[in-house]
């Protein structure tokens, strides 16, 4: 059992990750990718937690028909309860730009 079921959380998008809904890949496949975003909103730890640099930072996994292998990138603000997006992309160079974004916006969440 997952710790944080027994509230739901808030799915809180960052300007990036705004940025990459928006994006020509995203646009076909927004109502996937959202439902699959929603998930954390019962379930805040479905995505395996990351390590080294990103050793804060989750990342959901999923596939969508047609368009392959996806990420999103989120931080679990447990307090708040609020998952906040990071990024959503597919998995080619996921980490590299998660590790980015993660930097950009780690003091913030302190």
């Amino acid at each position: 059992m997952n710790k944080g079921n027994d509230q739901k959380y808030s799915v809180e998008l960052t300007t990036g990750a705004v940025k990459d809904l928006k994006a020509k890949a995203c646009k076909p496949h927004l109502k996937e990718i959202f439902e699959e975003i929603r998930v954390l909103e019962t379930e805040p730890l479905a995505g395996d937690l990351l390590e080294g640099s990103l050793v804060k930072v989750r990342s959901l996994h999923f596939s969508l028909k047609g368009s392959g292998q996806w990420r999103v990138a989120y931080c679990v603000m447990t307090e708040e309860k609020v998952c906040l997006i990071l990024l959503v992309a597919t998995r080619e160079n996921f980490y590299e730009k998660a590790n980015s974004r993660y930097r950009s916006i780690k003091k913030s969440l302190k």
